[in-house]
């Protein structure tokens, strides 16, 4: 058996996590990442889950331990999201939390302390072929699965890395805590960046990067005034909610520049692209074109597409035109249920 440590946020998954590694024999640590001050606007990891991890380590008979790491999180996460959105993109924190936080910083930490595995609650595998070489892999509940967010783990990281309830479906997974007492098995899960906590991207910038809200119009594709916002910064690429726009068809918004204060609106129909490019590359994939399943955002049903990678760049060429892709969001491809890569869209048209 074993020594791994649980990163646990004091959810049902990560303690779902941490109980099926103690029943399987393993010799478990729950650790919970400290990630924001309490008082922070949108404050993450407050004293309430800090708590309710440590009651499940309790119930587990294991030991918790509460780890610092809100520099790191503050430099590799919060900091990054804030200029990414001062630029007109459309950053995904949980990407690059995972990335940055849990599979460096956290599992560094874990090795360095004696364990072998850094455990998580996400709902992905680790699956590893015929040469014993490790792949990241779908979770079996389709619904759930999270591998979208863990596209950047490596050969090695995954080597060191366990996800216990990406065997399981949601359902059984609250079934399983349930039934063994976990204090956390009808907590309600989150449906933002965790340290968003209630408020929206717009709100959370503005605290922070005031100066980067430069009030302008709204322009059609002829550059005509359609009407006025407060400052570009926290729109996103086909977002119709939100503007403040009423009268006439929907409008959407289909370009971003925040520093002269501009938002172009449209049609739905102007953000159908076929084309994605990416930088900042992660891929497993080969150096030749293949065909590949795609997608541009967590929960977006993916679509068939011919990827390559070109000059360092991942390029993704979809079958049929795919909705509002941003700059800032990853595109990730698919091999049946194997990870193969993605990259951070730089372009789409």
């Amino acid at each position: 058996m074993a020594r791994v440590w649980v990163a646990m946020s004091g959810g049902v998954d990560s303690s779902t996590a941490a109980a099926l590694l103690v029943e399987q024999g393993h010799e478990v640590t729950g650790v919970t990442m400290r990630l924001l001050d309490e008082d922070a606007p949108g404050g993450c990891c407050p004293s309430g889950s800090i708590r309710d991890a440590k009651q499940v380590c309790d119930r587990l008979g294991v030991s918790h331990y509460v780890l610092d790491l809100r520099s790191v999180f503050a430099a590799a996460v919060v900091e990054p999201f804030c200029d990414e959105y001062t630029r007109g993109r459309t950053p995904n924190p949980c990407i690059v939390c995972n990335d940055q936080v849990k599979f460096q910083a956290l599992l560094a930490r874990a090795m360095t302390n004696g364990a072998e595995f850094l455990a998580t609650g996400h709902y992905a595998r680790v699956e590893t072929d015929s040469d014993g070489i490790p792949w990241l892999a779908r979770g079996l509940d389709p619904a759930k699965d999270q591998s979208y967010f863990l596209y950047r783990a490596t050969e090695d990281q995954l080597r060191h890395t366990l996800f216990p309830v990406g065997e399981h479906t949601k359902s059984a997974v609250r079934a399983f805590a349930s039934e063994h007492g976990l204090p956390t098995a009808s907590r309600v899960e989150s449906q933002e960046a965790c340290f968003l906590a209630g408020t929206d991207a717009r709100s959370f910038v503005r605290a922070r990067v005031p100066e980067a809200f430069v009030p302008g119009p709204f322009v059609d594709a002829g550059g005509l005034d359609v009407g006025a916002h407060d400052g570009a910064v926290g729109f996103t690429i086909g977002q119709r909610r939100g503007t403040g726009l009423s009268g006439g068809d929907p409008a959407y918004v289909t370009g971003l520049r925040p520093r002269d204060g501009i938002v172009t609106v449209g049609a739905r129909e102007d953000l159908a692209v076929r084309t994605v490019e990416a930088t900042d590359v992660m891929w497993r994939g080969g150096t030749g074109e293949r065909p590949v399943m795609a997608s541009v955002r967590y929960r977006t049903p993916e679509a068939s597409a011919m990827a390559r990678i070109e000059g360092g760049r991942l390029l993704v060429e979809f079958d049929e035109p795919v909705w509002a892709v941003a700059a800032g969001q990853s595109v990730v491809c698919w091999d049946g249920t194997r990870v193969l890569g993605g990259g951070t869209v730089s372009e789409a048209g």
